[in-house]
């Protein structure tokens, strides 16, 4: 669905959204103005957050729980943005109801939970969606176009960079399931090949459960490597990615929207002090212009037009079981020191 559809041509798709933290309040901004989508009721345990939610939403109404919500009203889907902990149970009990769930990520705290919303909302036959929201940033998205095209040949590595301050959020549960997730995700998306196995550094600078930085590399089934560098201890907010190709290298800038291509070297440089500074050979560097908009209004478009016409979402239960996998894996070689295969190809490959 799009901005451009004709509302008249559908009757609204009725929702709500559970947890109405700083996440919470993202998706309910967006979702109060989508077209074809209205929230109806909104639940959070603190009253304090329902009366801030109504004073700018007043014709919502709030819950303290889901049940009750669902005693009240009939609803279509439902935006889960509790913390980890509680998004197996949320996930089930709208499932249960016959609402179709869009979880924020990592999902859930274990793979086995993943596993199990995965199954239930097929059980069902509803839509089970999962925050991946980087996937529908448009220089992702254009750069996957390009991928397609054979732009760069083969993937040889890919790179990112995701750091930033610590974001002073409740229900974090570290770097690993809170920031790389959403490039493991990337990288399992652009590569199209899953994850073989894994090994990183990682600390903790408060001592307490959880990772604070990690360095992590990914091999994948296609032969390319993957390098992420993660942290919230950064004074300064970075969201980069590079892929690297046989016949070029894309850069992708998250924050600004940007795509720049690099070709690979066709020029010499004849002069001895340049070329040292800038390599012997150079190719044409190019910024693409692109449509820019909002990736989180897009990621609702899309699954509220999945709910719509009964398909799968561009970010279903099996992506998110990936990621949260990879990530624990992440986790464990950053504790274990050794080279870990995440359990959900151990699984896949038993």
């Amino acid at each position: 669905m799009t901005d451009s559809d004709n509302s008249a041509d559908f009757t609204a798709l009725r929702g709500m959204i559970v947890g109405l933290g700083a996440m919470g309040a993202l998706h309910l901004r967006v979702l109060s103005s989508l077209p074809g989508a209205e929230i109806v009721a909104a639940v959070d345990p603190d009253r304090a957050r329902r009366e801030d939610m109504l004073r700018v939403h007043p014709r919502i109404t709030g819950y303290g729980t889901i049940e009750e919500a669902l005693d009240t009203h009939e609803l279509d889907f439902a935006c889960l943005a509790v913390p980890v902990g509680a998004l197996p149970g949320c996930a089930v009990t709208t499932l249960s109801a016959g609402l179709h769930p869009f979880v924020e990520k990592p999902m859930a705290p274990t793979e086995d939970q993943a596993r199990e919303m995965t199954e239930v909302a097929d059980e069902y036959g509803r839509v089970l969606g999962v925050g991946y929201v980087e996937r529908f940033n448009p220089a992702v998205v254009a750069l996957k176009r390009k991928l397609a095209d054979d732009a760069i040949g083969r993937i040889v590595q890919m790179h990112a960079r995701r750091l930033s301050p610590f974001p002073n959020r409740a229900g974090m549960a570290g770097v690993a399931l809170d920031l790389a997730t959403h490039d493991i995700d990337i990288m399992r998306f652009l590569s199209g090949s899953e994850v073989e196995r894994v090994y990183a550094e990682s600390g903790a600078r408060t001592g307490e459960e959880g990772d604070d930085l990690l360095s992590a590399t990914l091999r994948f089934d296609s032969g390319s490597t993957g390098l992420l560098e993660v942290n919230w201890i950064t004074p300064t907010k970075v969201r980069e990615l590079s892929v690297l190709g046989e016949g070029g290298m894309f850069v992708v800038n998250y924050l600004t929207q940007d795509l720049t291509f690099y070709e690979h070297p066709t020029r010499s440089i004849d002069w001895d002090q340049l070329s040292g500074m800038r390599g012997g050979r150079e190719g044409d560097m190019v910024r693409y212009a692109l449509d820019r908009r909002e990736p989180l209004r897009v990621q609702w478009e899309a699954f509220t037009d999945a709910v719509r016409h009964g398909s799968s979402a561009t970010v279903g239960g099996e992506d998110g079981l990936a990621a949260l996998s990879t990530a624990r894996a992440i986790q464990k070689a950053g504790v274990e020191h050794r080279v870990m295969v995440p359990e959900y190809r151990e699984a896949a490959l038993a």
